[in-house]
Protein backbone atom coordinates (compact mmCIF):
# COMPACT_ATOMS: atom_id res chain seq x y z
CA UNK A 1 0.00 0.00 0.00
CA UNK A 2 1.26 3.49 -0.85
CA UNK A 3 -0.12 6.47 1.02
CA UNK A 4 0.52 10.03 -0.14
CA UNK A 5 -0.22 12.72 2.44
CA UNK A 6 0.40 16.43 2.29
CA UNK A 7 -0.30 17.67 5.81
CA UNK A 8 -1.25 21.31 6.23
CA UNK A 9 1.75 23.36 7.27
CA UNK A 10 3.94 20.25 7.26
CA UNK A 11 2.44 19.04 10.56
CA UNK A 12 3.23 15.31 10.61
CA UNK A 13 1.28 14.82 13.86
CA UNK A 14 -2.12 15.69 12.38
CA UNK A 15 -4.59 12.75 12.36
CA UNK A 16 -4.59 11.78 8.65
CA UNK A 17 -0.80 11.58 8.54
CA UNK A 18 -0.60 9.74 11.86
CA UNK A 19 -3.17 7.13 10.76
CA UNK A 20 -1.53 6.71 7.35
CA UNK A 21 1.79 5.97 9.10
CA UNK A 22 0.10 3.14 10.99
CA UNK A 23 -0.62 1.26 7.77
CA UNK A 24 2.34 1.98 5.53
CA UNK A 25 5.69 0.24 6.08
CA UNK A 26 7.82 3.10 4.76
CA UNK A 27 7.69 6.89 4.95
CA UNK A 28 9.49 9.35 2.74
CA UNK A 29 9.36 12.84 4.17
CA UNK A 30 10.15 15.78 1.93
CA UNK A 31 12.35 18.44 3.49
CA UNK A 32 11.77 22.10 2.59
CA UNK A 33 15.29 23.12 3.69
CA UNK A 34 16.88 20.53 1.42
CA UNK A 35 14.75 21.70 -1.51
CA UNK A 36 15.76 25.33 -0.89
CA UNK A 37 19.40 24.20 -0.74
CA UNK A 38 18.89 22.52 -4.16
CA UNK A 39 19.58 19.07 -2.74
CA UNK A 40 17.51 16.66 -4.81
CA UNK A 41 15.81 14.41 -4.10
CA UNK A 42 14.81 16.47 -1.07
CA UNK A 43 14.05 13.47 1.14
CA UNK A 44 14.68 13.93 4.83
CA UNK A 45 16.97 11.17 6.10
CA UNK A 46 16.04 12.06 9.70
CA UNK A 47 12.26 12.05 9.16
CA UNK A 48 12.00 9.10 6.77
CA UNK A 49 11.96 5.44 7.76
CA UNK A 50 11.34 1.89 6.64
CA UNK A 51 9.99 -0.90 8.80
CA UNK A 52 11.23 -3.44 6.25
CA UNK A 53 14.99 -2.80 6.56
CA UNK A 54 15.61 -6.34 7.86
CA UNK A 55 13.68 -7.88 4.96
CA UNK A 56 15.56 -5.70 2.48
CA UNK A 57 18.88 -6.68 4.08
CA UNK A 58 17.99 -10.37 3.70
CA UNK A 59 17.04 -9.83 0.05
CA UNK A 60 20.32 -8.02 -0.68
CA UNK A 61 22.29 -10.74 1.13
CA UNK A 62 20.55 -13.41 -0.96
CA UNK A 63 21.37 -11.42 -4.11
CA UNK A 64 25.09 -11.41 -3.23
CA UNK A 65 25.46 -8.20 -1.19
CA UNK A 66 25.69 -9.23 2.49
CA UNK A 67 27.24 -5.86 3.46
CA UNK A 68 24.11 -3.87 2.51
CA UNK A 69 22.79 -3.53 6.07
CA UNK A 70 26.24 -2.59 7.42
CA UNK A 71 26.57 0.19 4.81
CA UNK A 72 23.04 1.37 5.54
CA UNK A 73 23.70 1.53 9.27
CA UNK A 74 27.01 3.35 8.80
CA UNK A 75 25.48 5.90 6.43
CA UNK A 76 22.62 6.51 8.88
CA UNK A 77 25.10 6.90 11.73
CA UNK A 78 27.25 9.40 9.79
CA UNK A 79 24.18 11.47 8.89
CA UNK A 80 22.83 11.41 12.46
CA UNK A 81 26.18 12.55 13.88
CA UNK A 82 26.47 15.36 11.30
CA UNK A 83 22.89 16.47 12.04
CA UNK A 84 23.65 16.46 15.77
CA UNK A 85 26.62 18.76 15.19
CA UNK A 86 24.90 21.07 12.67
CA UNK A 87 23.24 23.29 15.28
CA UNK A 88 26.49 23.52 17.21
CA UNK A 89 28.35 24.54 14.06
CA UNK A 90 25.73 27.24 13.41
CA UNK A 91 26.13 28.49 16.97
CA UNK A 92 29.90 28.50 17.51
CA UNK A 93 31.38 27.83 14.06
CA UNK A 94 33.23 24.85 12.65
CA UNK A 95 36.66 26.03 13.83
CA UNK A 96 35.61 25.78 17.49
CA UNK A 97 34.92 22.06 17.22
CA UNK A 98 37.49 19.38 18.09
CA UNK A 99 39.18 17.81 15.07
CA UNK A 100 37.27 14.50 15.23
CA UNK A 101 33.93 16.34 15.27
CA UNK A 102 35.05 18.48 12.34
CA UNK A 103 35.67 15.25 10.42
CA UNK A 104 32.15 14.10 11.39
CA UNK A 105 30.72 17.27 9.84
CA UNK A 106 32.84 16.68 6.73
CA UNK A 107 31.65 13.06 6.62
CA UNK A 108 28.02 14.18 6.62
CA UNK A 109 28.70 16.52 3.71
CA UNK A 110 30.45 13.78 1.74
CA UNK A 111 27.54 11.37 2.25
CA UNK A 112 24.94 13.99 1.32
CA UNK A 113 26.76 15.16 -1.80
CA UNK A 114 28.41 11.92 -2.90
CA UNK A 115 25.68 9.37 -2.18
CA UNK A 116 22.29 11.00 -1.57
CA UNK A 117 22.25 13.86 -4.08
CA UNK A 118 21.22 12.98 -7.63
CA UNK A 119 20.62 14.95 -10.80
CA UNK A 120 17.61 14.01 -12.89
CA UNK A 121 19.14 16.02 -15.75
CA UNK A 122 22.26 13.84 -15.93
CA UNK A 123 22.23 10.79 -18.18
CA UNK A 124 24.55 9.03 -15.72
CA UNK A 125 22.98 10.18 -12.46
CA UNK A 126 19.23 10.15 -13.14
CA UNK A 127 19.27 6.42 -12.42
CA UNK A 128 21.72 4.43 -10.31
CA UNK A 129 21.97 0.64 -10.41
CA UNK A 130 22.42 -1.30 -7.16
CA UNK A 131 26.10 -2.09 -7.86
CA UNK A 132 26.93 1.54 -8.48
CA UNK A 133 24.94 2.65 -5.41
CA UNK A 134 26.88 0.18 -3.25
CA UNK A 135 30.18 1.36 -4.78
CA UNK A 136 29.31 5.02 -4.11
CA UNK A 137 28.49 4.29 -0.46
CA UNK A 138 31.65 2.19 -0.03
CA UNK A 139 33.78 4.89 -1.66
CA UNK A 140 32.49 7.66 0.58
CA UNK A 141 32.78 5.50 3.72
CA UNK A 142 36.36 4.52 2.79
CA UNK A 143 37.28 8.20 2.32
CA UNK A 144 35.64 9.10 5.64
CA UNK A 145 37.58 6.32 7.38
CA UNK A 146 40.85 7.55 5.87
CA UNK A 147 40.09 11.13 6.98
CA UNK A 148 39.43 9.90 10.53
CA UNK A 149 42.71 7.95 10.50
CA UNK A 150 44.65 11.00 9.33
CA UNK A 151 43.18 13.22 12.03
CA UNK A 152 43.74 10.53 14.69
CA UNK A 153 47.41 10.37 13.63
CA UNK A 154 47.82 14.09 14.34
CA UNK A 155 47.02 15.78 11.03
CA UNK A 156 44.88 18.91 11.65
CA UNK A 157 41.27 18.67 10.47
CA UNK A 158 41.72 22.02 8.72
CA UNK A 159 44.27 20.37 6.40
CA UNK A 160 41.91 17.49 5.60
CA UNK A 161 39.05 19.94 4.91
CA UNK A 162 41.08 21.69 2.20
CA UNK A 163 41.36 18.53 0.08
CA UNK A 164 39.42 18.47 -3.17
CA UNK A 165 37.03 15.52 -2.75
CA UNK A 166 35.77 15.97 -6.33
CA UNK A 167 36.74 12.51 -7.65
CA UNK A 168 34.35 10.88 -5.18
CA UNK A 169 31.68 13.60 -5.12
CA UNK A 170 31.38 13.72 -8.92
CA UNK A 171 31.50 9.94 -9.45
CA UNK A 172 27.71 9.69 -9.58
CA UNK A 173 27.51 12.08 -12.52
CA UNK A 174 30.67 11.05 -14.34
CA UNK A 175 30.26 7.28 -14.58
CA UNK A 176 27.41 5.29 -16.08
CA UNK A 177 24.45 4.07 -14.02
CA UNK A 178 25.91 0.55 -13.77
CA UNK A 179 29.64 1.41 -13.71
CA UNK A 180 30.69 0.31 -10.22
CA UNK A 181 34.29 -0.15 -11.42
CA UNK A 182 34.48 3.51 -12.46
CA UNK A 183 33.41 4.52 -8.95
CA UNK A 184 36.00 2.18 -7.41
CA UNK A 185 38.73 3.74 -9.58
CA UNK A 186 37.78 7.20 -8.32
CA UNK A 187 37.77 5.90 -4.74
CA UNK A 188 41.32 4.61 -5.15
CA UNK A 189 42.43 7.91 -6.69
CA UNK A 190 40.92 9.77 -3.72
CA UNK A 191 42.54 7.45 -1.16
CA UNK A 192 45.90 7.90 -2.91
CA UNK A 193 45.48 11.67 -2.76
CA UNK A 194 44.68 11.49 0.95
CA UNK A 195 47.67 9.20 1.49
CA UNK A 196 49.92 12.00 0.28
CA UNK A 197 48.90 14.20 3.20
CA UNK A 198 50.83 12.21 5.82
Amino acid sequence: MIGAVSPPGGDLTEPVTAHTERFVRCLWTLDRDLAYARHYPALSWAGSFSRDAAALAARHAAAGDPAWSVRRDRIASVLAEADRLADLVDLIGITALPDQERVSVLAGRLVREGVLRQSALSAHDAYCGPDKAAALAEAVLAVVDRCRELVASGLPAATVETVDFGPVLRAGEEVGPHDAEGVRARREAMLTRLGGLR
